[in-house]
């Protein structure tokens, strides 16, 4: 899990301009691909996703199979 520090990089920020909304704000977005700590949170997800899944399954649309299954039960009320 030790990151490798000849690839290791810092994470870059840049923003997206949301140029729908009045005076254009701006989204930030964080590229870590390569940053020191891609590994950790590569396993904490690992760890958290199956239990944010059970939990969050009746409340989020986690694929397109899950928003089709939704829609297919909404559409039979």
């Amino acid at each position: 899990m030790m990151p490798n520090r000849t690839k290791s990089e810092l994470a870059h920020l840049y923003f997206n301009p949301k140029t729908h909304k009045d005076g254009i704000p701006v989204r930030p977005i964080e590229n870590t691909m390569r940053a020191p700590t891609t590994n950790i949170s590569n396993f904490l997800d690992e760890i958290i996703r199956p239990i944010f899944d059970n939990k969050c399954s009746t409340t989020a649309i986690i694929d397109s199979a899950s928003l089709i299954k939704e829609l297919d039960k909404y559409a039979k009320r």
